[in-house]
């Protein structure tokens, strides 16, 4: 792949501007450096929730999850058996999604529009900000993402001129573990199924795929099926509801679905983003663009119906982004220079932007440049006319950014100020307000976890705990960042909760001791 092994470690100079994304060199390079430095971040980088939660789960591995399918907990435990405790084993699989991801789009680049094209799409996969932070941390997306480019670029084999059904195999195993990662995998096939209908002609060959792979999916996906099937199907009941509720009393939410348009905008950078759009818009005649671009407006669209009713998590529409990609790749050179020149400048300036932001969390608590010193005093917002309205939106952005940082600085304080507080208190077990802090506690401190109970839906998060055995028992009740009462009905004696400062961290933690646990109150949530 290199020139010469005295060249292989360094980087050529481009001869044209902007010239380095069409570099195989420059693609491995890039792919080195961003490599390592997640390695760095990954191992000194303290778990957010999510994660801690998904730790929670691969110490009790089930066929599915109240949630999520069980990929992301299978592999966590995986990793936990080579790296033992730690964070790097939680993301190890992340970093390697990463990789993985920018592999195979580089692949179908190349398949679709020459090695140039491929090098560009490998390169944007790494960069764009949405993937970039995806590859760092452990979520149920972390390996959609992959399996996701995999499945198309397996499809795309199947379905181009002389494709044999071997690559229709491939692809129904890449999307099988796909759905075992996350249920949206399922548009995959729609998107399939929307590529069957142009394609007149060849449709009988293209079904014949289509089938093949769907079978083996279901094949792969049967776990879950079955798990289902023993818990009145509440993983899936619960992400319909979590997706397609409607939250407001209009037919259609215009505020939802412009948020929504922005942010599909700016996941992989502004200007790129407006890219992805463009060409899926206007190239859908050629062939190799059609076969792409179905993909990402199939995604486009299921999500702006479902932001039409509820709010939209920006990670749900990623798998959209990678086949526009490299729809950007492939129609590069029909960009204006000066268009290609911004889209690059603008990503990078975000990328360098998010380098500087991970780092910043690394540095030592007592660092005067660290961001958990951010606090600005906003009380001169009041005496200004027409920024006093703005107050209290100001504020609650500011406490909603803090809660975020805290997200990464404070749980390991917070689980050792939760064991402290538990040691003294006599108490029996922990009872927690949320999944996350639940999780928490199980990763910063494991030799309480058989002791952590979650009385909000419990039983169905965490079917393996046995609360009743604690009946009649007394419990530290633990409430952080905000504070929240959900277990006063399940106790005949509560004390009043208490806020107890955490170190290093700016929203307290609330305590409280309950007396005589009643189980049976718990059946009613």
């Amino acid at each position: 792949m290199f020139e010469s092994s005295r060249q292989s470690f360094s980087l050529p100079l481009p001869t044209q501007p902007m010239s380095w994304i069409n570099s195989t060199r420059w693609f491995w390079g890039i792919l080195a450096l961003v490599t390592l430095w997640k390695v760095i971040a990954a191992w000194k980088l303290g778990l957010i929730f999510d994660e801690c939660y998904y730790w929670e789960w691969s110490l009790h591995p089930q066929a599915c999850y109240f949630d999520h399918p069980p990929l992301t907990a299978w592999l966590i435990a995986s990793a936990r058996m080579l790296l033992g405790h730690t964070t790097f084993a939680v993301r190890f699989w992340a970093i390697l999604s990463g990789i993985l991801l920018s592999l195979v789009g580089r692949e179908l680049g190349k398949d679709l529009f020459g090695q140039a094209a491929g090098n560009r799409a490998g390169i944007l996969l790494l960069l764009a900000p949405i993937f970039a932070g995806n590859a760092l941390l452990m979520t149920p997306d972390t390996f959609l993402v992959p399996a996701w480019a995999l499945a198309v670029l397996f499809a795309w084999r199947g379905y181009r001129e002389g494709g044999s059904m071997g690559w229709w195999t491939a692809a129904g195993l890449a999307a099988g573990i796909g759905m075992l990662s996350k249920y949206t995998m399922v548009l995959y096939y729609g998107a399939l199924l929307i590529l069957w209908i142009l394609s007149p002609g060849r449709r009988r060959q293209f079904l014949a795929g289509i089938t093949i792979a769907g079978l083996l999916s279901l094949l792969i996906f049967l776990p879950v099926l079955w798990w289902n099937s023993r818990h009145d199907l509440v993983s899936f009941t619960h992400q319909l509801h979590h997706g397609f509720r409607n939250e407001y009393s209009t037919l259609i939410n215009f505020q939802n679905l412009g948020d929504y348009s922005a942010f599909l905008v700016v996941l992989v950078s502004p200007i790129l983003g407006l890219l992805c759009f463009l060409t899926a818009a206007t190239r859908m005649r050629d062939l190799r663009f059609r076969f792409l671009g179905v993909f990402f407006w199939t995604v486009v669209l299921f999500f702006g119906y479902s932001a039409a009713k509820a709010h939209i998590e920006a990670n749900w529409p990623m798998a959209a982004f990678i086949t526009a990609l490299v729809m950007v790749a492939g129609d590069w050179e029909n960009y204006g220079a000066g268009w290609r020149k911004a889209a690059i400048i603008i990503l990078l300036i975000a990328d360098i932007g998010a380098v500087i932001g991970v780092s910043n969390l690394l540095l030592p608590k007592d660092s005067p440049f660290s961001v958990r010193n951010f606090a600005p005093d906003l009380s001169f917002m009041e005496k200004i006319p027409g920024l006093s309205k703005l107050e209290a939106p100001a504020k609650q952005g500011l406490s909603d950014f803090q809660t975020r940082i805290e997200e990464f600085l404070g749980p390991e304080a917070v689980a050792r100020t939760i064991e402290e507080n538990f040691r003294s208190s006599g108490a029996d077990f922990i009872c927690l307000s949320t999944y996350q802090l639940t999780g928490v506690m199980s990763f910063y401190a494991p030799t309480l976890e058989p002791q952590l109970w979650l009385p909000d839906h419990g039983r169905s998060r965490l079917p393996w705990i046995n609360d009743t055995a604690w009946a009649g028992k007394t419990a530290l009740l633990a409430a952080w960042p905000r504070l929240y009462n959900c277990s006063q009905d399940l106790f005949s004696e509560f004390s009043t909760q208490h806020p107890v400062l955490v170190p290093g961290t700016r929203s307290p933690l609330f305590l409280s001791i309950g007396k005589s646990y009643k189980p049976g109150a718990v059946l009613n949530r």
